[in-house]
């Protein structure tokens, strides 16, 4: 009898214990599943996807290059309507300032800076504005358009969604990667550049109210098709950017092919970007086209028909003023290697609304006429004009308010010579990292002196010293993480009544919201002595050279002088992974919290049924 009441109560017991587990194993459960949605997440930063995260540079493994992507804000919104944005920055190195680049038609940030180890051709900064500036410290960014992602292989019967890819969508999409540039990189103000028709884009940005985001232009040789970006001298108010778009739909001529050749399209159009493909991979392929028919003409420098491919798009470009290699101020083969990494369409309603703009004293068809208020623009400028294109663009002269302008032809120079060129290192991307440094510095900040004693109830006195930026400059003395009530100004006087050491650091912001830490300051209070009876300093020291910038205040100091996406991740931090937050941080527990009361209540209901 004992042995059956014992075996029973022996079930009863592992009854209780399986029950139990099984209540733990279900909670687990639980817990896997459901806090995977409460936690942090790794995602982009304002709808951005990070697509390639510090990859770096095939002839520079210290230049980094990131890529984000995003779906467009401004409506059309379908497959292909996305923007792309590419960073390049230098690691272990302090930023001096922050780079746009708008390119020009058919360019794109893919073709200027991606050049991963495994590219067929190497990317220099002999050869490139922005991995120059890179090298030398600027944070550079560029901005992949629209149409970047039409499929290289559709043809133009395909490419109905582009129709309204107008003048408002671009300046969207220049906004949206500014914003992000500007956010990465933490300062409040960018160089906007712009390579031809860039140029024309980089103006038209800065005339819509949107001169807050730049600290200067630079234009690389812009090519609108008059002198100056301005109206016509007599417009007629009379060009129907309506009953033309609707020709255009009818038609169906929504985009220019790369390039749009309508006077000769049995030449280059269609299929150029393969025909480019083709020689790049073949240069000393006979001179003919993709099917096959051979380039009959007669090459006129030597009367003899056309060698290879090289030499027939070498003459090709030559005469049309894109290059100047016979001179020596590009390489035909490099040109012909990079020609490929162009966009294959551009949209032709961009152009409309251009020409709507020129001949329209105040454009009735968009929503802001651009052309309207290029007058309006006074930022710094500096511009570079192509000399063998001077006949076709004209003189770049100063149509705007600013009063800072340089400007200077480039002789010998064909369009191309200008963002790609033999001599472009020498002749653009210096002077123009030289004009950016006269323009601009990073702002820094120093604290002095560095040491001081005291006896307690006795007074110190510490200096903040903020160099670079832009002034009038803003003060918050800082002891560890506080802030010290009302110690707001230029200098620091405190009166410790306690022997310690205390540190103290300043943090100044200058009118444009940028931020810098100083160094560490601090002051040993001693007990009172018969030879401490008066305060000491050391040396005052020599300011600090390395920027601490962040795009928010940070509680405390920082010594790196990296760009925040090149640092560990912080509450602060523009780093592709989302900051983890503290709200969430509260759901977790709030969750694991009520888990573990029904874990511990269902136990107990358990055990009081079976021991009834």
């Amino acid at each position: 009898m004992k042995r059956s009441t014992q075996l029973i109560g022996e079930n009863e017991m592992n009854k209780t214990r399986t029950a139990a587990f099984a209540i733990l194993l279900i909670t687990g459960l639980m817990i896997n599943t459901t806090l995977p949605f409460l936690a942090p997440t790794a995602a982009a930063s304002g709808d951005w996807t990070l697509i390639a995260n510090g990859r770096a540079l095939k002839a520079y493994p210290d230049l980094k290059e990131y890529v984000w992507q995003k779906n467009a804000s401004m409506a059309p919104n379908g497959p292909f309507d996305k923007i792309g944005l590419h960073r390049i920055v230098k690691t272990n190195t302090a930023i001096k300032g922050a780079v746009f680049m708008i390119p020009g038609i058919y360019g794109n940030g893919e073709k200027l800076v991606s050049n991963p180890s495994n590219d067929s051709l190497t990317k220099t900064e002999e050869t490139c504005q922005l991995i120059y500036w890179a090298n030398r410290g600027f944070d550079v960014y560029v901005i992949d358009y629209r149409q970047h992602f039409i499929p290289v292989d559709y043809n133009k019967t395909q490419l109905s969604f582009t129709v309204d890819w107008g003048m408002d969508q671009v300046m969207s999409d220049i906004k949206d990667s500014v914003e992000k540039a500007k956010e990465t990189s933490g300062f409040s103000k960018v160089f906007l550049a712009g390579m031809s028709w860039g140029g024309v884009l980089a103006q038209i940005y800065s005339a819509k109210n949107w001169q807050q985001d730049i600290r200067g232009l630079i234009l690389l040789d812009p090519a609108p098709p008059k002198s100056t970006l301005v109206k016509n001298l007599n417009q007629t108010n009379s060009f129907n950017l309506t009953a033309t778009a609707n020709i255009m739909k009818a038609a169906g001529a929504w985009v220019y092919e790369n390039p749009q050749q309508s006077a000769t399209p049995s030449t280059l159009n269609p299929g150029y970007i393969f025909l480019a493909q083709f020689a790049a991979q073949n240069p000393g392929a006979p001179a003919q086209y993709l099917n096959g028919t051979l380039v009959t003409t007669i090459n006129p420098r030597t009367n003899k028909i056309f060698a290879n491919m090289t030499e027939w798009f070498e003459y090709g470009w030559n005469t049309a003023n894109s290059y100047n290699t016979y001179g020596g101020y590009s390489n035909i083969t490099f040109d012909i290697m990079v020609a490929p990494l162009a966009d294959r369409y551009w949209p032709v309603k961009q152009f409309l609304d251009y020409n709507a703009m020129l001949d329209w004293t105040v454009c009735p068809y968009l929503s802001f006429d651009y052309l309207a208020h290029i007058s309006e623009i006074n930022v710094p400028v500096i511009a570079f004009r192509s000399g063998l294109n001077l006949a076709a663009y004209g003189n770049i002269t100063n149509g705007m308010a600013t009063k800072d302008f340089t400007w200077s032809v480039l002789p010998n120079y064909g369009h191309g010579d200008v963002f790609q060129g033999t001599y472009s290192a020498r002749d653009i991307s210096e002077p123009s990292y030289q004009w950016m440094l006269g323009h601009y510095q990073p702002l820094t900040a120093s604290a002095a002196p560095m040491t001081a004693s005291a006896i307690p109830g006795q007074s110190a006195t510490f200096s903040a010293i903020p160099s670079g930026g832009v002034s009038p400059y803003t003060y918050q003395w800082y002891t560890g993480p506080d802030k010290l009530t009302g110690q707001t100004s230029a200098m620091l006087t405190t009166t410790e009544t306690s022997p310690f050491t205390y540190t103290f650091y300043c943090k100044v912001t200058d009118s444009e919201g940028a931020t810098a830490n100083s160094n560490s300051i601090t002051l040993a209070v001693a007990s009172v002595t018969s030879s401490s009876t008066t305060t000491q300093t050391t040396q005052k020291p020599s300011p600090s050279l390395s920027p601490i910038l962040s795009p928010s205040p940070s509680p405390s100091p920082s010594a790196s002088p990296l760009p925040t996406s090149l640092t560990s991740p912080s509450p602060t931090s523009s780093n592709p992974i989302v900051a983890q937050f503290p709200e969430t941080t509260l759901a977790i527990a709030v969750a694991g919290i009520v888990v573990i009361v029904l874990v511990i209540a269902a136990i107990a209901l358990v055990i009081r049924k079976k021991t009834k």
